[in-house]
């Protein structure tokens, strides 16, 4: 982990930019984006560098421009485990808006990123405001809820292989075609809760059962729903 990123020089043709690729801030309009861009402030970090820690009280709300941030929480046995993987247009801190949490988790930046943010205080005026603002976010919060308990039904699974195809039909939406992983193979296998070697043997026997067939570093064909879906848990 690296030092805490810094805050750079606001633009508010950056951060409107910012604010409009955001799946919550999309339905809004101009009048509206721009006023959330006006309190958004923007901040920079390399690979490696560390948004924010454990222990940390939770009072911003985080949106990634560019680059891709990761989530993970260290285990008892001091191993990793890979929460989510944020890519632009995602963000995180949410929960800042409601209570005075205590993050329980790191994040870090996996390459060059920038992230957009809002202060608790400043969001908190912008939902008195922009009253559509806060049916958003309530529908975001709903979704966060399916993607984490999707997450513990494929944790829960014993077998890896199972666990790997369930992953892979959710990422598809039970579509053939050519797919590409929102994260490295280490951190795919973390999130699954398996090692970088299960992944790479597991990942074999679905290329030798034909089900999919490796294009690249982070791309994926899948070839065969069918012998998919007999892998994966019913």
């Amino acid at each position: 982990m690296g030092e805490v990123i810094t805050a750079h020089h606001h633009t508010l043709t950056r951060e409107l930019e910012c604010v409009s690729q955001v799946p919550i801030f999309q339905e809004l309009n101009q009048e509206q984006r721009l006023s959330i861009a006006k309190v958004t402030r923007p901040i920079h970090a390399q690979k490696g560098e560390t948004i924010y820690r454990p222990e940390e009280v939770s009072q911003t709300l985080y949106i990634v421009n560019v680059g891709q941030v990761r989530l993970y929480h260290l285990g008892e046995d001091g191993k990793e485990r890979v929460l989510r993987v944020l890519n632009p247009g995602d963000f995180i801190g949410e929960i800042a808006l409601f209570t005075d949490e205590i993050h329980q988790d790191y994040a870090e930046a996996t390459k060059t990123t920038e992230l957009c943010t809002i202060s608790r205080t400043s969001l908190t005026e912008l939902l008195d405001r922009v009253p559509p603002l806060a049916l958003s976010l309530l529908g975001a919060l709903a979704v966060r809820l399916r993607v984490a308990q999707r997450q513990a039904t494929l944790l829960a699974i014993p077998d890896a292989l199972p666990r790997l195809a369930g992953y892979l039909l959710e990422l598809s939406h039970q579509k053939t075609g050519t797919l590409t992983l929102p994260m490295s193979k280490q951190d795919l296998a973390a999130y699954l809760g398996m090692t970088p070697e299960s992944l790479s043997r597991k990942l074999k026997q679905l290329v030798t059962a034909g089900a999919v067939a490796t294009v690249g570093r982070r791309q994926l064909t899948v070839l065969d729903l069918k012998a998919l879906r007999e892998v994966a848990p019913q």
